[in-house]
C-alpha cells in the first residue's frame, strides 16, 4: 500500500484520541485535560490531523456516501459540545471519530493496488 505511512500517522492520532478519553473517564481529567469542551477540542485536532494524514488520500462513492454525514454529525456535535459541555454528547463525538478513522483504514485495504 502507497499509503501505509499516512494511515499509521492517522492511527496514532486516533490512538491517542482514545488514550485520553479513557483517562479522562477515570477520573475526569487526563494530561492537559479537565473537561468535556477542552477534550472536545483535544479530540477535533486530532481527528482533524487523522482525516488529513488517513482519510482524505483516496475517495470512493462508497466511502463519501458515508463518511460525509459522519463527518457533519461529529462537526455538529463538536459545536454543540462546546456549548453546552454534554458529556453524553462528547462520548457520541469519540465514537465518530473512530469511526470515521475505521472507515478511512478499512477504504484503503479495499482499494486497488494502483488506486492513491
Amino acid at each position: 500500500m502507497k499509503h501505509e505511512w499516512r494511515d499509521a500517522v492517522a492511527t496514532l492520532a486516533v490512538l491517542f484520541v482514545i488514550a485520553l478519553y479513557v483517562d479522562y473517564l477515570v477520573d475526569g481529567a487526563a494530561l492537559w485535560i479537565h473537561g468535556p469542551r477542552v477534550m472536545t477540542l483535544t479530540a477535533v485536532g486530532l481527528g482533524v490531523t487523522a482525516a488529513v494524514f488517513g482519510g482524505w488520500t483516496a475517495t470512493t462513492k462508497w466511502a463519501q456516501l458515508i463518511s460525509a454525514p459522519l463527518g457533519a454529525a461529529a462537526l455538529v456535535l463538536a459545536i454543540g459540545i462546546l456549548s453546552t459541555g454534554n458529556e453524553v454528547a462528547l462520548a457520541v463525538f469519540i465514537g465518530l471519530v473512530v469511526l470515521l478513522w475505521a472507515i478511512s483504514t478499512i477504504r484503503h485495504f479495499r482499494l486497488p493496488a494502483g488506486r492513491t
